[in-house]
């Protein structure tokens, strides 16, 4: 054996996989042939696509205007090209770390270690995402002549520096660039299933933050249009990265292919569902065939349209040939839903340089509320009024779905699940979509006694609602044990991580549980999630999971890592209450007012006086308690009443077992008699 052959051996078996047949004997894949042209001709078809929609769309004809500085063509041009060079790195990073986290199982004998496949979509997912870092540091100049109309060379570092600390366009990017650094770092440094998942939700992170500027963000609609615009870019980074993943591919096709496609199915549903909301948000369907805005986004249309009937096709007839071996079928196929998905993302890149139709605002609070400056405060304007939260809307709608589904597939496998939890999962999801989407929705925007409501039903009500669903319980039961690792793998592997371990610590649940009231009203973090929609979503989202935290901790039934017994669960509580109390006492007597800024500047002229609206919410806070105060009480009681039944069971079970056998000394009974007696007999 030569060195040069001894030494390729040795390289090979440090990494996941390497030198090995993979599991049932699959040998390694042909060279990749045709991919690599495939993948070329496809992002060169993604920016034929960016550059004709630029010309005829209109994004590069700039008017001068007297009095006014006129943007430079070449900047526009560029922030266009440089948006689909962005959105391409974008998508092979998320895809590839999601392939590398979920597509595929563990190693045999070491679940938690990657496969060779897996190990080679996560160094590619960290090329990508140092990529996709360097495009968004490159933008940065770009979008700021873009932004204030100037050419390339006027841009000065001082100018740069300024907007990246004051603007929120240039918090974004930076932000992006950071976090897609440090998907990099860690995806090129794990080896691990626990590592991949890291690294994939640091990428999914990076892709968020430009998603609250640009065009959806400043409309009069932008919070739905930001809500759908975050499940478009999520959905659509899946399925065209996910795909790119899978068709670079030279192991394990079969098996990634077909955990790709159950979830595919969802995520294209997800990104017709949610753009047709984006265009809605941000146009007049009429402007869908009379604007170049809306004829781009036509376009994007047809070509998703067409990439959904070839990714049908790969589910009826190339993924079971890829299961039987032949790739053939599926790497053609999957070439031209390639080509189709970049030429989708040149579009969009040119949309995100064209401006859409203007709208005349109807009161210069919408630009700030996302929605007109609602009237008088009545019953009927709660009830009937409604502005939909598009992302609690769409979780409460697949939650409920997938609770449902799985209640099914118990009642159907002949197990009974009790209705009442059913019931109580389906109140839980509609007190939040209330809380989020009726015309109280508004109205927390404006008035702090509504937002106290708001607060109130999404920190104790709904979850205490949702966690007696025991959710886990139910999707440990319906889901199917996978020997390779599945989604009820995945589940056990989060409850007794270590970071479940962490947070349901008693002190570290009430910890978080009271710091969503005092941190976030008395500092300044109530006014940036009033005027900030990604502030508004982080602050309704830490209601409702630190309750469901809590609220797990106390009277959950599903499974924990720390179980707690009753007497310190019900002091646990208690020091809550006390804690509530106070918070609602502090409010009642204050003399200033919370985010004053804020209500000044919305000034209804119907509010009256603000203080006194405060010092209502306050009122809410401390008697909003008693109710769900008295749901605990009484869940406690019947949790410890059944608990000490259990146990008495057992031990009655124990001592028949005892005189059975005639051992009286395994009697748990008589145990604890002989125990009494001898002290008795230590007393005398």
């Amino acid at each position: 054996m030569t060195a040069s052959t001894e030494t390729s051996k040795n390289t090979a078996a440090t990494i996941p996989g390497g030198g090995a047949r993979s599991r049932g004997g699959q040998q390694r894949a042909p060279r990749p042939g045709m991919r690599v042209p495939a993948v070329i001709a496809a992002v060169l078809a993604g920016l034929a696509a960016a550059v004709i929609a630029l010309d005829l769309g209109g994004a590069v004809d700039v008017a001068a205007l007297p009095g006014l500085s006129t943007a430079d063509p070449a900047v526009t041009w560029a922030a266009g090209l440089l948006k689909y060079g962005y959105d391409l790195a974008m998508l092979a990073a998320v895809g590839c770390m999601i392939a590398a986290a979920c597509f595929l199982p563990g190693r045999q004998g070491d679940r938690a270690r990657l496969t060779g496949q897996s190990w080679r979509w996560l160094r590619v997912g960290a090329a990508a995402s140092g990529i996709w870092a360097a495009v968004a540091l490159v933008s940065l100049p770009i979008d700021f002549a873009n932004t204030f109309a100037r050419p390339l060379g006027g841009v000065t570092a001082l100018g740069l520096w300024s907007y990246v600390g004051q603007y929120e366009q240039g918090q974004a990017l930076a932000l992006t660039a950071l976090l897609a650094t440090a998907a990099a770092v860690v995806a090129a440094r794990a080896f691990t299933i626990p590592g991949a998942v890291c690294a994939a939700a640091l990428a999914v992170a990076a892709a968020v933050p430009p998603v609250f500027t640009g065009h959806s963000a400043s409309n009069g609609n932008h919070q739905i249009a930001v809500d759908g615009l975050l499940i478009h870019v999520a959905a659509a980074a899946f399925w065209a990265g996910g795909l790119f993943a899978l068709f670079i591919a030279r192991r394990d096709p079969a098996v990634a292919a077909r955990r790709y496609s159950r979830a595919a199915v969802f995520a294209y549903a997800a990104i017709g569902f949610s753009g047709l909301i984006v265009f809605c948000a941000n146009v007049n369907l009429t402007d869908l065939w009379e604007s170049d805005y809306g004829r781009i986004a036509l376009a994007k249309l047809a070509v998703l349209a067409a990439g959904g009937v070839f990714g049908w096709a790969h589910r009826r007839r190339t993924l079971p040939r890829v299961a039987a071996g032949d790739r053939g079928g599926f790497t053609r196929l999957a070439a031209v839903e390639l080509g189709l998905m970049a030429i989708a993302f040149g579009l969009a890149s040119s949309l995100s340089v064209t401006p859409p139709p203007s709208e005349e605002l109807p009161d210069p609070n919408t630009a700030l509320l996302g929605f007109p400056t609602p009237g008088p405060l009545s019953a009927s304007a709660i009830a009937l009024d409604w502005y939909p939260s598009v992302l609690f809307c769409t979780a409460a709608l697949a939650l409920v779905g997938a609770y449902v589904a799985g209640v099914v597939r118990l009642r159907r496998r002949g197990d009974a699940w009790p209705w009442y939890r059913t019931a109580l999962w389906i109140a839980g999801w509609a007190v939040v979509v209330i809380t989020t989407s009726s015309g109280l929705s508004k109205y927390g925007m404006v008035l702090f006694s509504a937002h106290m409501v708001q607060h109130m039903a999404l920190n104790m009500l709904a979850p205490i609602l949702l966690v007696l669903a025991a959710p886990v319980t139910l999707a440990l039961r319906a889901l199917k044990p996978d020997r390779a690792g599945g989604p009820r793998e995945w589940l056990l592997a989060a409850i007794h991580s270590r970071w479940s371990r962490l947070v349901s610590r008693p002190l570290v649940a009430l910890l978080i549980y009271l710091t969503s009231l005092y941190l976030m009203y008395f500092t300044g973090m109530f006014e940036w999630a009033m005027r900030s929609h990604f502030g508004h979503l982080f602050m309704t989202t830490h209601f409702l999971a630190a309750g469901s935290l809590f609220f797990w901790v106390v009277i959950g039934p599903d499974p924990k890592p720390r179980p707690l017994s009753y007497p310190a669960k019900v002091l646990l509580y208690f020091v809550s209450i006390v804690f509530h109390a106070i918070f609602g006492l502090t409010l009642m007597m204050g003399t200033s007012l919370i985010a004053a800024d804020w209500y000044t500047q919305i000034a209804l002229p119907w509010a009256g006086d603000l203080l006194a609206d405060q010092r209502a919410g306050g009122g809410i806070a401390w008697a909003f308690g008693e109710i769900p105060s008295l749901i605990i009480i009484v869940v406690l009681i019947a949790q410890w009443t059944r608990s000490e039944e259990r146990e008495g069971r057992r031990l009655d079970r124990m001592a028949e077992r005892a005189a059975a056998s005639g051992r009286p000394e395994d009697d748990p009974h008589e145990v604890y008699n002989a125990y009494l007696a001898s002290l008795d007999q230590e007393r005398r």
